[in-house]
């Protein structure tokens, strides 16, 4: 436009070529011909190629301000937060309200590693100087070596002053036997060993003292309050009061020439049975559980409390009709009148309280199965068998029940009778390593030593490591040369390598809170299964039979067609070495063998 405000020729073919509303649009033109001709030039008008690029600022903010459009704005950005908000608040009610797979519990200290057992005697000679006699110093020195088989457990025997140093014929129970120092030499030890990592129970047997003890001597002269703190009878003509029995054999009665009466013992005649009728005996041995508890240990374990009462009128006790006895032997009559009486149960309920009140776990051996004993931690139940009384079918009948009762009070197990280095023995070890509950383990079995045995270490002197002194306070294994640590360790076949081996697979989720399942194959071969589900599993075979066995596992839930060797007893070391794989449905189990299998389990829901 010029200064006259009229369109100039430029303005003009812009308006006529675009019209309103098109200035955005592109306007694309093309010369025709390669040469102009006769000063002419031909314009054409090929294509004119438009691009809506939106509505312009003030139609745009005519619409933000339109009170509709604010309206649906407000409502949409609200509408969005609450849904925003209403789904985390979703979120997080499931997670508080929707019902969850409990976890499981973690567990206590003593159902983790076997419970080691051992006669601190027996053990290792380390004070200076060495006399022979193992003492708290040596259980010390040797903490190694315990760590290093997975031990966490201790059950130590009494460490009381005994006559000629058995355990089993105490002189006083609060009091520490010189052999093992002083009051304060048990306190250090104790406290050591804790930090260390070990937990400490002592056993105690309540049921009698040593004919020694000073109240037994008071007692046979009827001096007050002693006079009645064991059992006394005048029998009848001349004969002892009852038929009752002693477990070691003979008559539970012995006859005292001073008193003039017949005293109880149903173990043996040094052993004379304490008067738990009487209110102060139990009140006293409440006292010795705390006075114990009070130097360092972690626990107290009761042995033998079935015995701790018996029949008032001392009755007879009836016959058993237990085939192959006869009337001099124990198992020929029924123990009702001395043996699990109901009068236990309350004296239990009051030793578990100081026990527990001390901060001490409380375990107990010889109560029947019964929920009235569920005051206790531990409650041991042995498998008393002998060798040629032992079955694929006892085992899991003994198996089954175990199972069961371990679903009310954590048990312990306690192999009676099936005495190391029997390969039954190593078995029957292995075995209870793997399944639910603990196990109590004699010290030297991970040697196959007898139970009772004196350590061999090595052998650096003539006393195997055990003591610089002459002599030795009872006499070696006879199978210390081979059966000693450093031997052993040295052996990678050798039973202490798969004792140890063993103890560390109780910390895999399969033996912690696994199922288990059990079997009897062939009718000799006693096997079972632990599994969890997303975790390997462990198969259990024994073969009772003295005959070599072909079995087929591959029947029993889970079980896939290939397993591997992670254990096995020695006669199967050549034939099945560690990590061998092997078929499940053709196992071939050398006489009164065992093997465990590790297996990746089928269509778990364990």
């Amino acid at each position: 436009m010029d200064n006259n405000g009229k369109l100039n020729r430029e303005d003009e073919a812009e308006e006529k070529l675009v019209e309103d509303g098109e200035a955005n649009m592109k306007v694309e033109i093309q010369l025709v011909g390669n040469e102009p001709q006769n000063g002419e030039t031909k314009i054409s008008m090929s294509e004119i190629k438009a691009a809506f690029i939106g509505m312009g600022k003030e139609e745009l903010m005519k619409y933000a301000n339109d009170p509709f459009w604010v309206k649906l704005r407000w409502f949409l950005f609200v509408l969005f937060w609450l849904l925003w908000f209403g789904m985390l608040f979703g979120a997080i009610a499931i997670i508080l309200l929707a019902p969850k797979c409990s976890s499981p519990e973690p567990r206590n200290w003593y159902e983790n590693s076997p419970i080691y057992h051992l006669t601190v005697s027996d053990f290792k000679d380390g004070a200076s100087p060495q006399d022979g006699v193992g003492d708290l110093e040596g259980l010390l020195e040797k903490a190694s070596y315990l760590k290093e088989l997975g031990i966490e457990t201790l059950m130590i025997d009494p460490l009381m002053p005994s006559t000629m140093g058995n355990p089993e014929r105490i002189e006083d129970f609060k009091q520490v036997d010189p052999r093992y120092g002083t009051v304060d030499n048990v306190k250090k030890v104790l406290s050591a060993l804790k930090q260390e990592g070990f937990h400490v129970i002592m056993r105690i047997v309540p049921n009698y003292s040593s004919n020694n003890h000073t109240w037994f001597q008071k007692s046979i002269e009827k001096i007050p309050p002693y006079s009645d703190y064991y059992v006394w009878s005048n029998g009848k003509a001349d004969e002892p009061p009852s038929n009752w029995l002693s477990v070691n054999g003979g008559s539970a009665w012995t006859w005292n020439e001073h008193r003039k009466q017949y005293y109880l013992h149903q173990f043996a005649e040094t052993q004379p049975d304490l008067n738990f009728r009487n209110p102060e005996v139990i009140e006293y041995f409440s006292e010795v559980l705390k006075w114990w508890l009070d130097l360092g240990l972690s626990g107290i374990h009761v042995d033998k409390v079935d015995f701790l009462f018996e029949s008032l009128n001392y009755t007879d006790e009836t016959i058993s009709n237990n085939p192959g006895t006869v009337h001099d032997e124990y198992d020929f009559y029924r123990h009702t009148n001395t043996r699990d009486l109901p009068e236990l149960v309350g004296v239990i309920k009051q030793w578990a309280a100081v026990v527990k009140n001390s901060s001490g776990v409380f375990s107990l051996n010889g109560v029947p199965d019964s929920e009235e004993f569920d005051s206790a931690n531990l409650i041991h139940r042995p498998l008393v068998i002998k060798n040629d009384d032992l079955t694929a079918e006892h085992l899991e009948r003994y198996v089954n029940h175990k199972l069961k009762m371990n679903q009310q009070t954590w048990t312990v197990e306690t192999i009676g009778n099936v005495r190391p280095p029997s390969d039954s023995a190593e078995c029957l070890i292995d075995m209870m390593l793997l399944l639910p509950g603990t196990l109590v383990v004699p010290s030297g079995s991970e040697l196959g030593l007898e139970p009772g045995s004196i350590i061999p270490w090595d052998l650096s002197n003539s006393n195997a490591g055990f003591t610089t002194a002459n002599t030795t306070w009872k006499k070696l294994p006879s199978n210390y040369l081979e059966a000693n640590v450093e031997n052993e360790k040295t052996q990678a076949d050798s039973y202490y390598h798969t004792f140890k081996s063993l103890v560390k697979e109780r910390s895999s989720p399969s033996i912690i809170h696994g199922t288990t399942e059990t079997a009897v194959i062939n009718s000799t071969v006693f096997a079972f299964t632990r599994l969890k589900s997303g975790n390997p599993g462990y198969l259990v075979a024994f073969n009772l039979e003295p005959k070599e066995k072909v079995v087929n596992l591959s029947n029993m839930k889970h079980v896939p067609d290939e397993l591997t060797v992670i254990a096995r007893s020695k006669q199967l070391w050549k034939q099945l070495p560690l990590k061998t794989s092997i078929l499940s449905n053709s196992l071939k189990m050398a006489p009164a063998s065992c093997v465990v299998l590790q297996f990746v389990p089928l269509n778990t829901e364990a």
